[in-house]
């Protein structure tokens, strides 16, 4: 085990975090899997309770993204960050009226350069008409064939022009009858030039890009304030407008916008930003990378832009085992005789490749460290030597997914983010078979399994590389003979969600009800992080509510209340179905009732909660009605004469509808009635 030079600052020892001693556990998102027990509910392994989600996000580096995007689904319904981003952000193009205006045909396509904004433009034009429901649709061969649901956006981004020109004008009007007739919207938007397709032009928009300074203003004040420029009356110079202009594009503008946040933040500087932008990052890369030819410097420089945000420590040690492989695999004839080790004190090295150090102090297992996180001084820069050295040296790719392949285990952050790198850098070459390596890995197994659930993770966030990443994990998804492929799909369909949201949810919910625990227990853990990520639990719980296998339902639905005891899933209508659903079934049942008596062990400090199952229980049992219920009345009224096994004080006022429902005499039909008087 690599030694990563933490220094404790409490008298603990240095190195390994104490926590470490257990098996492997790279981050919440994929540890569950690694100790699988019984695939039962089970409330003590749960994350929390009280209604807050987790807020890690997966796909985050630990020196942080390049710039914050908001998930773009192309299948399933629309992220709500993107939503919300859209609201604050959105800035009127050329034809923005006259689309608007013809909202009310229900059938719209957009058409515009690439790059215009469309996608955009339909999601603003589906909230100017308060279109709650909005759904994108991917991969339709034929929209005649699409099925409609009622008071829904339908959003097809990105469609093929000839494909398009194939529908005549009866069949789109018949389409349009439709979708009026059921009071629903369809968008669609294709990249083209504004004579084409001509079939389409009784509900053709042709759209201009907006005005990039706005877009840019109306970025900045979503990431500053509405107030930004009083403070930073010069954040925006003539520079940076002629730049904004020349380039043209509205997601250009918004990503100027995210630097200049951070200029006004005091993280940078306007030369730095400038330099950026005027996109001399690949010559100052391949500058550098001349002007430092040892291995030495090179190891150094992409294990600081792999690696950046992480103690020193952990990059001097990756750098010197990509030395070693470089030196190893890539010999020169020179035998590089400037390579020494190391070449300069740590400051010299760190100025050289434009890097500095941020104190910084973590607690882990009780114990506190202080580390020294590795953090470069330009912007982007870490991104342009990661793709530099990706796309533009081909005989180091395969050493850097080898080298990235054996980072160590321990800490959890540093193995997550290797395997993030692997992903980002298929996800940045794309090119043949870009998925190899990572199907090699989840082949082998072992320790290579959890480097390869990552790696599609983020390989996934990529458009097009998301598409082949969905095709893998659905091949792997029906191996019938490889069950740790099954499992590693369960795992890494997460990732696909921002692309796919509804299709991952369908293939998760199929892994969850195999009768393979292990499987199953992670693809239920992967449908609880789609709820923390933004997904309603109440679409998922619909959904159970039709499930045959009664046991794997009630499994998944305590799982979900469990990780998120809100009012509005504990009080819907579809949480009280699926409970008349799983309880006639003996292990639906016994799950049930450990939900609940786990949900009431939480109810003196929590009095939301109380509520909500006071509210639950109310609608369950309500009198006069036969509502099968009896063995959970019976159940729950012995917690409220015995207590809970753990001790804990019931709120008998929760009870009460249980207790009432018990003692209540069993209604009896009029006639027997009177036959017995």
């Amino acid at each position: 085990m690599a030694d990563y030079g933490e220094r404790s600052l409490a008298g603990g020892s240095a190195g390994e975090d104490p926590r470490d001693a257990g098996g492997w556990e790279p981050d919440d998102s994929t540890a569950p899997w690694a100790d699988v027990g019984p695939v039962v509910f089970d409330p003590a392994a749960g994350t929390h309770v009280g209604g807050s989600r987790g807020s890690s996000d997966p796909d985050r580096t630990a020196g942080g993204p390049d710039r914050e995007r908001p998930r773009q689904a192309r299948e399933g319904p629309i992220w709500r960050e993107e939503s919300e981003l859209v609201a604050r952000t959105f800035v009127q193009p050329m034809g923005y009226l006259r689309a608007r205006g013809m909202m009310a045909r229900h059938l719209l396509l957009l058409t515009g350069e690439p790059g215009s904004g469309k996608r955009t433009l339909a999601l603003h034009l589906m909230q100017d008409q308060h279109v709650e429901n909005v759904i994108a649709v991917d991969g339709v061969d034929n929209l005649m064939r699409l099925s409609i649901r009622r008071h829904t956006g339908y959003v097809i981004d990105g469609a093929a022009s000839d494909g398009l020109a194939g529908y005549p004008p009866h069949e789109l009007e018949l389409l349009r009858q439709r979708l009026t007739e059921r009071d629903s919207v369809l968008l669609v938007t294709c990249a083209v030039s504004a004579r084409t397709p001509a079939t389409w032009a009784p509900w053709r928009v042709h759209c201009q890009r907006p005005d990039p300074v706005q877009v840019l203003r109306s970025h900045l004040a979503h990431h500053l304030d509405r107030d930004w420029e009083r403070r930073h009356l010069d954040l925006v110079d003539e520079d940076i407008v002629e730049l904004v202009r020349t380039d043209g594009r509205p997601d250009h503008a918004a990503s100027v916008a995210c630097d200049l946040a951070e200029v006004a933040r005091g993280r940078f500087t306007r030369n730095d930003v400038l330099s950026a932008l005027r996109d001399r990052d690949h010559t100052a890369v391949e500058d550098w990378l001349r002007e430092h030819p040892s291995y030495a410097d090179w190891s150094f420089m992409i294990a600081a832009a792999v690696f950046e945000g992480h103690d020193y420590g952990v990059v001097t040690e990756r750098a010197t085992a990509l030395r070693g492989l470089l030196t190893r695999r890539l010999p020169r004839s020179d035998d590089d005789a400037q390579d020494t080790w190391p070449p300069q004190p740590r400051a010299a090295r760190l100025r050289s490749i434009h890097a500095v150090l941020d104190e910084d102090d973590v607690i882990r297992g009780r114990v506190r460290y202080r580390l020294d996180r590795v953090r470069f001084d330009r912007p982007h820069w870490g991104a342009a030597v990661r793709r530099h050295v990706w796309s533009g040296y081909p005989d180091l790719c395969d050493v850097l997914v080898d080298w990235l392949a054996q980072t160590p285990r321990r800490p959890a952050e540093v193995h997550r983010d290797a395997a993030r790198a692997v992903g980002g850098f298929i996800a940045a070459g794309r090119g043949h078979q870009p998925l190899a390596p990572v199907g090699r890995w989840a082949r082998e197994g072992g320790a290579k399994r959890p480097l390869a659930v990552l790696a599609l993770r983020a390989a996934a966030q990529d458009p097009v590389v998301a598409t082949q990443v969905r095709h893998l994990l659905e091949l792997w998804s029906r191996e019938r003979t490889r069950s740790d492929l099954r499992l590693t799909a369960a795992l890494a369909y997460p990732g696909l969600a921002s692309v796919y949201p509804g299709r991952t949810l369908s293939d998760l919910l199929k892994l969850a009800r195999t009768g393979e625990q292990t499987v199953a227990f992670a693809a239920r853990d992967s449908v609880v992080e789609l709820c923390r990520d933004g997904m309603p639990a109440q679409a998922i719980l619909e959904l159970l509510e039709s499930w045959e296998q009664a046991g794997a339902a009630a499994e998944l639905t305590a799982r979900l209340v469990w990780d998120d005891p809100s009012e509005r899933i504990l009080t819907s209508e579809v949480f009280e179905a699926v409970v008349r659903r799983v309880i006639d079934d003996s292990a639906g049942y016994a799950v049930v009732l450990r939900l609940f008596t786990a949900l009431l062990a939480t109810t003196e400090t929590d009095p939301e909660l109380a509520t909500c199952l006071r509210s639950l229980f109310t609608a369950l049992f309500r009198p006069g009605r036969g509502h099968g219920l009896e063995r959970l009345a019976f159940d729950l009224t012995r917690l409220a004469h015995e207590g809970l096994p753990s001790g804990a004080v019931i709120d008998i006022a929760v009870l009460e509808p249980a207790i009432d429902a018990f003692e209540e005499p069993p209604a009896q039909p009029i006639g027997e009635h009177a036959h017995g008087t």
